[in-house]
């Protein structure tokens, strides 16, 4: 049958306009009409815009759908496009092309600076009380906020150009126009970096937004996450107090010239219509200061009297190309009711907990000021509730009317939210749901997978996983969307599975995972646990803003193994080992180095024997880190060493009774992972003398704490899991661990009392070790702590806390927006709707549908890099129906439990296929 060929990407992008890379990676799909045909070679061709060609592979014997084009590299600066031609068994061949282009290399334009007040900074340095509440008399926004600045260029073309590409960025967030157009669809450029590092260059094509003659630059320019207040500390100017913003403008004539703009001085100045703008505080706009047509060539100079020239200021930071998908509106909600509380407040209701703003509708008289409220919860009385605590965590905006009879509509520009519900002050009239709108903003990262099952609460489990990844992953991937929207390390490892299965991350990490690496060699081989780092947070008179000695933490700062690994299993490039393997060594050594200088302090080294000490000098075990962080027991008061202890008290009880035995436990992880990583590459010499040193600290870790009765340091389900999922248990104790872990369980009224760190491998520890029905129940419970108490007190997406609305209704002053224990989704794809890849890039994957459990019928799939893996199945009991769908180049293994036998082949080629599964008579369910 034919093949078709579709989906051509280069580095896991749709015609991108600037790689980093000069050789990217290509990939294709492949489809066949009729039915499955094998791909047997290939070849690839890249030419130049000229029609030059710049490459040519030769015919590559091999059903690959990916290559890096040996001897291949991109001049800076240029685009190309890459002919595809596949040929099938049948001798038959297909062909397709697409584009790529490669960043600049070098800048060589200077920053335009406007005329601006500097950026107050405020905010607390440390965390302590004083983080968590405002300062008693602190001034209004509009008395510490400065307004951002438009930037104008005007500048002549002697014809309509063939190309364009604007190359820019800025210090600050920024917003191009060209002749009163929109260049691009994106929002908040550049997003948010180690802007001390390094800074992104957003690239546009901007081709039929030129034209002969007068044309108009335009930028607006704000405070962003560069000089805004961010972080949990909510303390601006964290990365610079001035705005500038830089520009290349590339214009290819038809008689081929080029004529390049960048800033001068006919760059001119001003402030618009808005009178401040934050990320965390919010905007205030006022339409009676809208200047029409500031961005479009006009004869009347007039117009630009005020406006003052920017300054010309050297970059002298490197700039690097943009890569990824931008941050978008990727979705708009509407208002679904207006409500009155008891309190008599007027709150619009969106149904959905987001990130995002809202675009409002409103007639009125000049000078009206509307204020839109933003907040996760209402409280149990039906009351508006600011669920989000801290200093300049305001969420608030402001629109002053211009007074049009005919209405005005507007959205902010330079902020965003995590909200649900909006309290309205000053709008004027009856407000009515058709006014309001919630524009949902994210990058703008394909789903790619889904879930549905005859579990309705399950269902709703999974989507609030996805609406918690679409509202952070936000320029990095952050712990939430509001308090503090930073790039928790831990959470993304934690998060990194699923995450890569529900949607299209690959470019997205990628581009944090280099801000990590930056990041940990300005802190000399540290991986710190939030990146980017934030400055204030990283003051050497103020370390880690008061959390002291914590300036990496296990299961943070192993970051740097578990998501490169992650991304590498589930997208199959080898690329994302490549690129951290060194990142990933400098990590393990520092981890081997801190063992040897260091012990716990109860630990005293003149008591121990030379055997002992020798054990202690292998463990990563002496540095505070932040443990199985909020283990359920631990905060509510269940475990003994709770009694008595204030709320910061409690929170850290974790860290001090678990931290000793994590550090070690995600030492021998991250040992592993190097191994592993290492191996892929083909190297292994290293490979085999990391697995030598994980086998000395599992072999310490076993002698200084697994007990023989299977209680393990404080014996609390979090560190057994731990344990057992990083083999850190001996063989002859594995049984006698796991037996305690199921009291554990039991003792807990078949609840999790997992940790931050452990949660992802509760269920597959349980499930692996036997006790699947067990597993099953921990999924189900619906009292707290459990994932579907959340979804029937009413959740949309996954808390930071399992008891962030109480049973009584009262409702806890805290993130209604966490994805980190959302990990469970990726569970639920493996084990309940039975697609689990076994081989990197899925090119070998197992399906095993849990016909025995909880589900009668389930319908899933994930897109892998070949294509879509889908199932659907529906048991009644003794027999099940299964249909698979495999794409070329995936093949599958079909696993049914003990006690179920397959009508049909179990070693499945691409295709669909039509299976029925009968239960073995006297069975009984695994």
């Amino acid at each position: 049958m034919p093949l078709h060929l579709t989906d051509l990407r280069a580095d896991h992008l749709t015609v991108p306009l600037a790689l980093r890379r000069t050789t990217p990676r290509l990939t294709w799909r492949l489809r066949a009409e009729g039915g499955a045909s094998a791909a047997t070679a290939h070849r690839i061709r890249i030419v130049q815009a000229s029609g030059d060609e710049a490459h040519d592979t030769g015919w590559i014997e091999s059903s690959d759908t990916a290559l890096e084009p040996e001897g291949f590299a991109g001049e800076p600066g240029t685009e190309y496009r890459w002919h595809l031609a596949v040929r099938a068994d049948d001798g038959s061949t297909a062909e397709a092309s697409a584009c790529f282009g490669v960043g600049l290399a070098d800048w060589d334009a200077p920053w335009a600076e406007p005329a601006q007040e500097r950026v107050l900074a405020e905010g607390p340095l440390m965390l302590g009380p004083e983080a968590f509440a405002p300062a008693e008399g602190a001034s209004a926004p509009g008395e510490r906020l400065h307004p951002p600045r438009y930037l104008r260029q005007e500048f002549e073309l002697p014809a309509a150009p063939l190309s364009a590409r604007l190359r820019i960025t800025s210090q600050g967030v920024h917003q191009p126009s060209l002749n009163g157009l929109p260049a691009g669809d994106g929002l908040l450029a550049p997003g948010y970096e180690s802007y001390q590092h390094e800074i992104s260059v957003m690239t546009h094509d901007v081709t039929a937004l030129l034209q002969e003659g007068s044309n108009v630059l335009g930028v607006i320019l704000g405070d962003g996450w560069y000089a805004g207040r961010i972080s949990i500390l909510g303390r601006s100017a964290q990365y610079g107090d001035v705005l500038r913003a830089t520009w290349r403008l590339e214009a290819d004539l038809a008689d081929g010239t080029r004529t390049v703009i960048r800033p001068d001085a006919s760059v001119l100045s001003s402030r618009g219509a808005i009178d401040w703008s934050d990320i965390f505080i919010g905007e205030r706009h006022d339409a009676r200061a809208a200047t029409p047509g500031w961005d479009e060539p006009t004869r009347d100079a007039g117009l630009f009297a005020g406006w003052t020239p920017c300054a010309l200021v050297p970059v002298d930071v490197p700039l690097v190309p943009f890569v990824g998908e931008p941050i978008r509106r990727v979705g708009e909600l509407p208002a679904q009711r207006i409500l009155t509380t008891p309190a008599g407040e007027t709150v619009v209701d969106f149904g959905q907990v987001m990130a995002g703003r809202v675009r409002m509708r409103v007639r009125g008289e000049r000078g009206t000021v509307v204020r839109l409220e933003h907040a996760e919860v209402v409280d149990a009385e039906g009351n508006f509730l600011d669920n989000i605590l801290g200093v300049n965590k305001d969420q608030a905006d402001e629109y002053v009317l211009a007074g049009d009879s005919d209405g005005e509509e507007w959205e902010p520009l330079f902020t965003f939210h995590g909200f649900r519900y909006v309290k309205l002050l000053g709008y004027p009239g009856t407000p009515a749901p058709e006014d309001f709108t919630a524009v949902v903003i994210a990058n703008d990262l394909a789903q790619t997978a889904s879930f549905s099952s005859s579990h309705a609460r399950l269902d709703r489990l999974v989507e609030n996983t996805v609406w918690s990844q679409r509202s952070n992953f936000l320029a990095v991937p952050t712990d939430c969307p509001q308090r503090e929207r930073a790039g928790w390390t831990g959470d993304l490892q934690i998060f990194a599975p699923t995450a890569a299965t529900l949607m299209g991350v690959a470019a997205f990490l990628d581009r944090w995972l280099r801000n990590v690496r930056v990041d940990q060699a300005a802190h000399e081989g540290i991986v710190p646990i939030i990146v980017p780092m934030p400055p204030a947070m990283d003051d050497p008179e103020h370390p880690n803003a008061g959390l002291g000695d914590i300036r990496d933490a296990a299961g943070w700062s192993d970051a740097i193994t578990i998501a490169p690994w992650a991304l590498y299993r589930h997208y199959g490039d080898p690329r994302f080992l490549r690129d951290n393997l060194d990142a990933m060594r400098t990590w393990v050594e520092h981890q081997t180095a801190d063992a040897a200088a260091g012990l716990p302090a109860r630990l005293d080294p003149e008591t121990l024997s030379e055997e002992r000490l020798a054990r202690q000098r292998l463990l990563w075990n002496g540095r505070m880190n932040f443990g199985d962080w909020l283990a359920p027991s631990t905060l509510d008061g269940s475990r003994p060493e709770a009694e008595g202890l204030d709320e910061f008290a409690a929170i850290m009880l974790a860290p001090q009774l678990t931290a000793e035995l994590t550090g070690p436990l995600f030492q021998i992880r991250s040992l592993d992972l190097y191994a592993a990583s290492a191996e892929a590459l083909g190297d292994a010499a290293t490979a085999a003398q990391a697995r030598a040193q994980a086998a000395a600290v599992r072999a310490a870790f076993a002698a200084e704490y697994v007990g023989e009765d299977g209680r393990i340091g404080p014996d609390m389900q979090g560190i057994a899991v731990l344990a057992l999922a990083f083999d850190a248990v001996p063989g002859d104790v594995r049984p006698r661990v796991v037996a305690r872990l199921v009291e554990l369980v039991h003792e807990a009224g078949i609840h999790l009392d997992t940790g931050f760190v452990s949660v992802p491998f509760l269920l597959d520890v349980l499930w692996d070790e036997g006790h699947r029905d067990l597993a099953r129940a921990l999924l189900v419970q619906d009292t707290a702590p459990s994932w579907l108490y959340e979804v029937d007190h009413g959740a949309t997406t996954i808390w930071e806390a399992w008891r962030a609305v109480h049973e009584d209704g009262t409702v806890e002053r805290m993130s209604m927006n966490h994805y980190a224990f959302g990990c469970v989704v990726d569970w639920m794809m493996r084990r309940l709707a039975g697609i689990e890849l076994v081989e990197p890039g899925y090119r070998r994957t197992r399906i095993a549908p849990d016909l025995d459990g909880v589900l009668d019928h389930c319908r899933a799939h994930v897109d892998a890099p070949a294509g879509r893996i889908a199932v659907d199945w529906r048991c009644d009991g003794a027999t099940a129906e299964l249909t698979v769908e495999l794409p070329l180049g995936v093949t599958a293994d079909v696993v049914l439990a003990p006690g179920w036998t397959l009508d049909g082949p179990a070693d499945l080629s691409p295709g669909t296929h039509a299976l029925r599964a009968t239960r073995i008579e006297g069975s009984t369910a695994s």
